[in-house]
């Protein structure tokens, strides 16, 4: 399935009393990605962040339309069927446990109390997540192990289009190797599409990139 993004439009108002104009985060993209491994480069402030929040359905499109599998696709459909990492883990509930946030939004996406323990046991050995660290509350973590119950949770769900912004940060190289074999067989099975500063990391998981520039693709978006 096909996650499409045409003329896309996102701009965040001034400041109250600022006098300022909008920032134009994203400017008309135009951008296919899936089947398989999609990357995205650019410098910071060019809008990568805020069109894989948009495509996750997070934030809402001021113009341009996107689309899943030919079909036009709302935020609260987007919602349903993508699974986004961000870049930062303020998501999470920091006085409970990894464990307990992952069965938290683990339900949320539809999955029994088990099964999301059974998915993070596997997905933390791929990582090099000890199974102890999934008890431990989350504020206590360290910031890569922060990163991989980030991981975990977006892996976990059942969702036809995996977003990763910048996943590889604060990772050690074997969680990075894992984390490449894992996005690989994502791709095979979907649409993944990731963001990352490291150009080598995101040619090596992405046959494919594109480079977004002042809100605009400028290479290649559209298929």
């Amino acid at each position: 399935m096909v996650l499409e993004a045409r003329g896309l439009v996102k701009v965040f108002p001034p400041p109250p009393f600022s006098g300022g104009a909008g920032l134009r985060a994203l400017d008309g993209v135009d951008l296919a990605a899936g089947p398989g491994t999609l990357g995205l480069e650019g410098p910071n402030g060019s809008g990568k962040t805020t069109l894989l929040k948009t495509l996750a359905g997070v934030l809402e499109a001021d113009g341009g339309t996107i689309s899943a599998g030919g079909r036009p696709a709302a935020s609260a459909d987007l919602r349903k069927i993508a699974a986004l990492c961000p870049p930062n883990p303020r998501s999470f509930y920091f006085r409970l446990s990894a464990a307990e946030n992952l069965r938290f939004f683990g339900a949320l996406a539809g999955l029994e109390p088990g099964r999301s323990l059974a998915l993070a046991r596997g997905l933390g050995a791929r990582l090099g997540l000890p199974e102890a660290e999934l008890e431990r509350r989350f504020d206590r973590l360290s910031e890569g192990n922060m990163q991989k119950v980030s991981l975990i949770r977006a892996f976990s769900r059942p969702a036809e289009f995996l977003l990763l912004d910048e996943p590889f940060r604060g990772l050690d190289s074997a969680a990075v190797n894992g984390l490449l074999g894992l996005i690989e067989e994502r791709g095979r099975l979907g649409a993944v599409l990731l963001s990352s500063h490291s150009p080598g990391l995101l040619r090596e998981a992405a046959p494919r990139v594109v480079t977004l520039e002042k809100g605009r693709v400028r290479n290649g978006g559209a298929q």
